[in-house]
């Protein structure tokens, strides 16, 4: 062999060499198990058990849903949840400890207790819990108003019983809000959520928790959706509520909204998607009192502007008060203030 060929073929054995060489010490390896060491602790499973088979609780999974609990023993639904203080409360989804006889909790050192169900919002599906073994520190709640989509995001739960799993997606959109959830707003991810992840915490890269876990929501030719996860926020609000009367006292409008389409705005001649569609009106309903129709256009609620149904959504989820509330709509071309006396 020439001394040029012999050269080419040491360079080429350097080079592949370098590709596959170990990377230099330094960069990191550990992925989320830094953040994912937060989080774990405060993150349980949580067990409804009946004896006798209970009712689906609100009629069942919806065709178009993929997740929710699911039988692991003998009539029984398992879930997630985690801890909100260091005073044994925590959280999960409503759907898992409604109609049951008795809630097991099992925690992060696989100790199993009984937990006692202080009072469930079935509307929002959020549950609030109590256990008598108090945690030595609060957890890491974050704030799901810094979540921007692309941001890392993981959950923790007990898909198909398995103890434990974790997995990891990205934020796809915040405030997202769906007509058949007229008063809830929801964390779009692409988090895998299985049977098993229903009241699981949503976790940010740093280890904080941003969220609760539900659902996801499938395609229509049965394609993976989009998952969905409840803010901390609301969460928290919603866990002091039931903390202090064991119940929600907010009253419901009884309408269905959505977001304005483009073509809407455009058969509407209003050029903007701003607003909020009203798309049902229950009969009886606090909606109907005031005199909302079906394609009124809400454009504020008791003085504050409404550029999106998530807009209406936020304002509904504060609302307690009904006397003395006002709703403008556009009605055509008529701008109407509806009240409720």
């Amino acid at each position: 062999m020439s001394p040029r060929p012999a050269l080419l073929a040491a360079l080429m054995l350097s080079l592949l060499a370098g590709c596959v060489s170990p990377p230099p010490s330094g960069v990191a390896r550990e992925g989320f198990a830094a953040a994912l060491a937060r989080a774990l602790p405060f993150a349980v499973g949580v067990y409804g058990v009946a004896r006798s088979e209970p009712a689906a609780v609100g009629g069942g999974p919806a065709p178009h849903e993929a997740e929710r609990g699911t039988p692991v023993m003998p009539y029984a639904r398992v879930g997630a949840g985690f801890m909100i203080d260091n005073q044994g409360h925590l959280v999960t989804a409503a759907h898992v400890v409604t109609d049951t006889d008795e809630v097991i909790v099992k925690l992060a050192d696989q100790r199993v207790m009984p937990a006692t169900l202080i009072g469930a919002d079935a509307d929002l599906d959020i549950a609030l819990l109590r256990i008598d073994s108090p945690g030595p520190v609060a957890p890491p709640l974050g704030r799901s108003t810094l979540l921007r989509p692309g941001h890392w995001v993981l959950s923790v739960g007990e898909p198909y019983g398995l103890n434990r799993s974790v997995a990891a997606g990205i934020v796809g959109g915040t405030d997202r809000h769906f007509s058949d959830d007229p008063e809830l707003l929801y964390l779009q991810t692409d988090l895998a959520l299985n049977p098993g992840n229903s009241g699981g915490p949503l976790v940010d890269a740093s280890g904080e928790i941003v969220g609760m876990n539900m659902r996801t929501v499938v395609g229509a030719y049965g394609t993976p959706g989009v998952s969905l996860s409840i803010p901390i926020e609301i969460v928290l609000t919603i866990a002091a509520e039931l903390r202090a009367g064991g119940r929600i006292d907010r009253p419901r409008l009884g309408a269905e909204f959505g977001d304005v389409s483009a073509q809407l705005a455009l058969a509407t001649g209003r050029g903007t998607t701003q607003g909020s569609v009203v798309t049902n009106v229950r009969h009886g309903s606090l909606a109907e009192r005031m005199g909302l129709k079906v394609d009124d256009l809400v454009v504020a609620m008791n003085d504050r502007p409404i550029a999106s149904s998530a807009d209406l959504a936020r304002v509904l989820l504060g609302w307690r008060l009904t006397a003395g509330t006002r709703l403008v709509v556009l009605r055509g071309e008529s701008v109407l203030t509806l009240k409720l006396d």
